[in-house]
């Protein structure tokens, strides 16, 4: 795994060599030699140090412009939002590429252009603290942790506030229960209870849930 992954035409290599090493000063490692060890693959060794780059720094000239090979991945470097891209000759740019700024490398490193190097180094660094521990999408990662962990206890709240009604209503009921035959009994000392005892038993559920749901009510407002 590479800081940054240099796309270029293997006609501009000369340049390719001299801004890795330039890069490589600044204490980035930096997947720009093509030279493919025998009895590897060409395409899986570059598909894998692309997939696994940082940042893709893309070398812009008539000759990279005419390649399949650097729109290829260029084109990747824009789908994971890493690329760099930076014109080291007067070029027509591929369509897609147009409306992304290049940092401009003409002539680089004779006569220098300091200023726009120093440019290219400060996009290659905002690409790579992104890719990197506290970054925004680590920050915003980590910021969701609370709210889905407030999720469950709201959900574990909810749980307890129900558990805690039915087993208050179930209380209420035999209060009511009890208070009703005692009632029944007074109002009507001859009539058996039996015959009654339905009715009783409606009532007392329907006592024991108002008086649970009017309590929670209570509460719930207080509160």
């Amino acid at each position: 795994m590479s800081d940054i992954f240099i796309s270029y035409s293997s006609a501009d290599r000369a340049t390719a060599r001299q801004l890795a090493q330039a890069l490589e000063q600044e204490g980035w490692s930096v997947w720009w030699d093509r030279t493919i060890q025998p009895g590897k693959s060409f395409s899986a060794v570059l598909e894998e140090a692309l997939e696994t780059a940082r940042c893709v720094v893309v070398l812009w000239s008539p000759n990279s412009v005419a390649s399949d090979w650097v729109q290829t991945e260029a084109a990747e470097g824009k789908r994971r939002e890493i690329l760099v891209p930076a014109l080291i000759e007067e070029a027509e740019l591929p369509l897609e590429f147009k409306r992304i700024q290049a940092a401009n490398l003409l002539g680089w490193p004779e006569p220098s252009p300091d200023l726009e190097f120093d440019q290219c180094l400060q996009a290659i660094r905002a690409v790579l603290s992104n890719a990197e521990p506290g970054s925004d999408q680590s920050r915003f990662r980590a910021e969701q942790k609370p709210y889905s962990n407030e999720k469950q206890v709201t959900k574990r709240s909810a749980h307890r506030w129900y558990k805690g009604t039915g087993a208050r209503t179930a209380l209420l009921t035999l209060v009511s229960g009890v208070g009703l035959v005692g009632l029944f009994k007074g109002l009507f000392p001859q009539t058996p209870v039996s015959e009654a005892i339905t009715m009783l038993a409606l009532l007392a559920l329907m006592c024991g849930a108002g008086l649970s749901f009017g309590w929670s009510y209570f509460v719930k407002k207080r509160d």
